[in-house]
């Protein structure tokens, strides 16, 4: 088992504010519920919370996540931006696209992003990413980024329900070496930082220029659950504002901010 090491963290941290106060926690029931505390607390913007293991990890429409200890990359990032919150879905593609440029880099493996917040290696999940944001007066109060990466999770870690479309880097990579999640970690969170920073100065569109590289929908035929129903059609982008464009098949292009995808 290769352990969290916060120190070795925090000496890759290269960024002007992401990931400059860290919390560890050995154990957590999630990342994600610990930041919501420290937000209340008034923990930093840029704020990143680490685990080693989640007891109750979760994912999009309440859904749980398989959490083992001593593998795994288990983090949430706190923002408290003066944006409105018509644009903070633009969080879950700066997310994306930090976790599949680190993978690129670290391991030389080709991720491919599933819109709009799951991160595929040969067509298995390897990533997930939830942003959840709470409001005051219509003003957001705080936003909490979310992210989950399988690293060196063996396969008999994975459920039978979901081993064949979940994985891990290590079992993509096919090597036993171990790949290092402190690095990992100092990675995505420097990414974030660079990705953000062009946000707040130029908007989405750089993230978005490279979020199209890893996004691996194009063009596929899909149908997607929204507001209860289902719709069909074929994937013709994403939007300034990170929303999934779909063709319908009366061609109308509609515009799906959130939903369950099936191919």
């Amino acid at each position: 088992m290769e352990f969290i090491d916060i120190f070795e963290i925090k000496k890759g941290i290269k960024g002007t504010f992401i990931g400059k106060n860290l919390y560890y926690e050995e154990k957590v029931d999630s990342t994600s519920n610990l930041a919501r505390d420290l937000a209340a607390k008034g923990a930093k913007n840029g704020s990143a919370v680490i685990a080693d293991c989640q007891e109750k990890g979760r994912g999009r429409n309440g859904k749980t996540w398989s959490s083992p200890c001593g593998c795994n990359i288990y983090m949430s990032i706190l923002l408290k931006p003066k944006f409105s919150p018509e644009i903070a879905q633009g969080m879950t593609l700066i997310a994306a696209v930090s976790v599949a440029d680190s993978i690129l880099e670290l391991t030389g493996l080709a991720p491919k992003i599933k819109w709009p917040n799951d991160i595929l290696i040969n067509s298995r999940k390897v990533s997930g990413i939830l942003t959840e944001m709470s409001t005051r007066n219509k003003l957001i109060d705080h936003i909490i980024v979310g992210i989950i990466l399988n690293v060196n999770a063996e396969r008999d870690s994975f459920g039978p329900e979901i081993r064949d479309i979940a994985s891990s880097l290590l079992i993509e990579s096919g090597k036993e070496e171990h790949i290092d999640r402190n690095r990992m970690i100092s990675s995505i969170l420097n990414k974030f930082d660079r990705y953000y920073e062009m946000f707040l100065s130029t908007g989405l569109s750089p993230v978005l220029e490279q979020y199209q590289k890893y996004f691996g929908m194009m063009g596929k035929e899909i149908e997607i659950k929204v507001n209860g129903k289902t719709v069909k059609g074929i994937i013709a982008g994403i939007d300034p504002m990170g929303a999934l464009l779909l063709k319908t098949a009366d061609n109308q292009l509609e515009r799906v901010v959130s939903g369950e995808i099936n191919f």
